[in-house]
């Protein structure tokens, strides 16, 4: 087959692709649907972020922040995000003295949105992140891991609240 036909070949396949892809109804989560539909960020930016306690709680409040509330402008928040966070540590290696040597923390956040108007929980879920690391002896640097394992464990866990919220936000209800 010579370079030309496979590469009409190739170009043809490519366009029965997107064809198919788009009579399937898939449409992207981001994308902008018109000015009557609007996209997931301007859903996003209606819910506001509620105080969460803790180091941990207001490191994950900051960053679904970021991620809700991509524009600086005074939007109407008709939605409530709650959340909490239990985080325990889990010892994977022990060294002879029975001290840790390598250990799991795991964050679980349950989540609900709640309509401000009505407080009517409209969605609810758990997201849950295993974050490993080293049990460094130096008590400094133990303290640096483990603040580093949270900060990974959170921000996996805010771009999967994000994504499902968004979702959801996106459905029209």
């Amino acid at each position: 087959m010579s370079w030309s036909k496979r590469n009409l070949l190739r170009t043809g396949a490519a366009l029965a692709c997107v064809a198919l892809l788009s009579a399937c109804g898939f449409r992207p989560l981001y994308g902008d649907q018109g000015v009557a539909g609007g996209g997931a960020a301007d859903k996003l930016e209606t819910v506001a972020i509620s105080n969460i306690p803790d180091r941990p709680g207001q490191v994950l409040r900051n960053l679904l922040i970021d991620r809700f509330h991509q524009n600086d402008r005074g939007v109407q928040t008709p939605y409530r995000l709650d959340s909490r966070i239990v985080a325990t540590e889990q010892k994977l290696a022990l060294r002879q003295d029975a001290s840790a040597e390598r250990a799991q923390l795991i964050i679980t956040v349950p989540f609900r949105l709640i309509e401000n108007s009505t407080g009517r929980t409209l969605f609810e879920g758990t997201s849950r992140s295993f974050v490993p690391y080293n049990v460094l002896e130096e008590r400094y640097a133990g303290l640096v891991t483990l603040d580093y394992a949270y900060t990974r464990g959170l921000t996996e866990i805010s771009d999967e609240i994000t994504a499902r919220v968004a979702m959801y936000l996106s459905k029209g209800q």
